[in-house]
């Protein structure tokens, strides 16, 4: 990033993993956008949720949390510097935290919907309108909800 800025460069940005224990608190986000911006020259762009892949679950953000700490770190940073907080969806790509079409909070499914011609296929045709999964860390859940994945109502 140094070398880049320092060849005259202007525009280099930041997208990152929002991971729990690390930078997913409005302290750590906050030091880690101003170190990026004021230190280093970078614009803190994206910040992702992880992603559900195998043996990541402890790093994993819950989509509540990162609801609230998109809003709690508003207005701290310039707007222009002041990164997204998104979802990387399977089949529905890149959404901001609150794009989801609906949130079972207790359960930790919510559910995307496509666009842009990419989704699911029915009849050879893309369907944008299909709604998708995407799943809360189990461990962050309410009791109610750790319960209901271990009795196995959750499998897709």
């Amino acid at each position: 990033a140094r070398a880049l800025l320092d060849a005259g460069v202007r525009d280099v940005r930041n997208q990152g993993v929002l991971l729990r224990g690390v930078n997913a608190t409005q302290a750590d986000l906050l030091d880690l956008c101003f170190a990026l911006q004021g230190e280093a020259g970078i614009l803190p762009y994206y910040f992702y949720l992880c992603d559900m892949i195998p043996n990541a679950e402890h790093w994993r953000t819950p989509l509540h949390q990162a609801q609230r700490l998109q809003e709690s770190i508003m207005g701290y940073l310039p707007g222009y510097a002041t990164p997204r907080i998104v979802c990387d969806v399977p089949y529905v790509g890149k959404r901001w935290v609150h794009q989801a079409a609906e949130y079972d909070r207790e359960r930790g499914v919510s559910h995307w919907t496509g666009s842009h011609g990419i989704g699911s296929v029915r009849n050879g045709s893309p369907a944008p309108g299909d709604r998708f999964p995407f799943y809360d860390p189990i461990d962050t859940l309410p009791e109610p909800g750790r319960l209901w994945w271990t009795r196995g109502e959750g499998r897709p």
